[in-house]
């Protein structure tokens, strides 16, 4: 008999759930507090082989980037004695051993200012081009796990690391600034035009660091090839001397260098020394753009297939 009456329940209990089902699925849309709600729809497709960027999916991943830039910079000088005083000293001790080698010994001059400062501002641009370049270009390689398993922009990789580089950079310019100051060096107009020159650095960099990563991650000998030719492009740019003092016979393999007037840019804008020429601005600035370009252009045919590579 207990049985029956729960059955009895049970039986009323489902005929009003219809009802109510059956209401509901007549109701216009806004009737009895439902939202007007589209049906959810995800589209899949494969990204476009030309398309350099994806501007409105990076932006979606902007927190990403952040949390990559700062865990960067948190890991950086971890568990090292100076810590973050590796920032000053590396530049502050470059410029020492360019002032020994090519102030003292080799008999070169400052264009009127100490040596130590003139080599000093051209290697705040160097190295900002340097550490944009090597921290780019390993940027696959060494997250190579989380490529694997995780879907996000792989472009973030390579542009976290342009943070930590401008931190690098400002840190840089107040060391400049107390030590410059104290030998009596005031800053002129020029120096407003310092953001634009550090901008080509970083994208000139960052062309070269994704052309780099893109071939590292099938062609593991760029890995190795890569620290040995960043010095010989040292050389090759005007870091410790000025473009003027070049030989004429090689006169012309400067001139070829975007790095050569970019380097001269940040020192005429800090120092006021001679300015760069017409000739070598706009060269400067097509030159990062062409190698910026090629630079996306191969990661972006390369990030298909990144994942199985790594």
């Amino acid at each position: 008999m207990k049985a029956t009456r729960d059955e009895k329940r049970g039986t009323v209990l489902e005929e009003n759930m219809e009802a109510i089902e059956l209401e509901v699925s007549m109701a216009e849309p806004g009737v009895l507090g439902l939202p007007d709600l589209a049906p959810p729809m995800l589209k899949i497709r494969p990204t476009r082989p030309w398309a350099l960027l994806e501007a409105a999916e990076l932006w979606a991943y902007r927190d990403l980037l952040w949390t990559l830039a700062l865990r960067d910079l948190k890991l950086r000088y971890r568990q090292t004695a100076l810590g973050v005083l590796w920032v000053v000293f590396q530049p502050v001790a470059g410029a020492g051993i360019f002032s020994i080698v090519f102030g003292w010994v080799a008999g070169l001059s400052g264009s009127g200012h100490p040596y130590f400062i003139y080599s000093l501002a051209g290697l705040l641009a160097w190295n900002t081009f340097q550490s944009t370049l090597s921290k780019s270009s390993v940027s696959l390689i060494s997250q190579g796990a989380l490529v694997s398993k995780v879907y996000f922009p792989r472009l973030l990789l390579p542009f976290s690391s342009v943070l930590s580089t401008l931190v690098d950079f400002v840190i840089g310019v107040i060391v400049f600034v107390i030590i410059s100051g104290m030998n009596g060096w005031r800053p002129g107009l020029s120096i407003v035009q310092i953001p634009f020159w550090i901008m080509l650095s970083l994208t000139f960099a960052m062309g070269g660091g994704l052309l780099a990563a893109s071939l590292m991650a099938r062609f593991r000998d760029i890995q190795h090839v890569l620290p040995m030719l960043i010095p010989f492009m040292m050389y090759a740019t005007p870091v410790a001397y000025g473009i003027s003092g070049v030989p004429a016979s090689i006169h012309w393999l400067f001139e070829y260098n975007p790095m050569s007037w970019i380097v001269e840019g940040v020192r005429a804008s800090f120092l006021g020394t001679e300015g760069v020429t017409m000739w070598g601005g706009i060269y400067s600035v097509v030159a990062s753009l062409v190698a910026l370009c090629v630079g996306l252009l191969s990661f972006r045919r390369m990030e298909r297939s990144i994942a199985d590579v790594l």
